[in-house]
């Protein structure tokens, strides 16, 4: 019998989690340039909020609100401090969105952005957040597909 303590936490997710930022409802469209390297320009949208015991979020799924021009969405991780320092946070990827027009006809391009390695296991009250480079006229839906320990 082994004396050491090892990992008490579990590695299954207790509950699947596809809500955004939990406050502004599921279909937070995001508009407005951030146009930056570092998370902190005041219009990086907060995307996804990991519980007490930590998170495991797999990717980011983005639809398309309508017509938009291209741009690209910066992801950053946050360590759950103000995102206004950019001390507190990491610039984990980006992806290219593709300019889009409505139609009533076929579907849009849902381009996801899939975490570093698959999926990433982040501590207790981490955070990530997706700014913009350039701004958009109908805005883009980020969908976190993650799970809650």
């Amino acid at each position: 019998m082994s004396t050491t303590t090892g990992n008490v936490q579990p590695i299954w997710i207790a509950k699947g989690d596809i809500s955004t930022n939990g406050t502004t409802g599921m279909n937070q469209l995001i508009t407005a340039a951030a146009n930056d390297y570092t998370g902190i320009s005041a219009n990086n949208s907060l995307v996804f909020t990991a519980g007490a015991d930590g998170a495991r979020i797999e990717r980011l799924k983005f639809t398309a609100g309508g017509t938009n021009v291209a741009s690209v969405a910066r992801v950053y991780i946050n360590n759950g401090s103000v995102n206004t320092t950019a001390t507190n946070n990491t610039l984990i990827g980006e992806i290219t969105l593709p300019a889009t027009t409505a139609t009533a006809t076929s579907a849009t391009i849902s381009p996801e952005f899939v975490m570093p390695g698959g999926a990433m296991a982040i501590p207790g009250t981490f955070r990530i957040y997706v700014g913009l480079g350039t701004a958009v006229a109908a805005g883009w839906v980020v969908t976190p597909i993650a799970g809650q320990y």
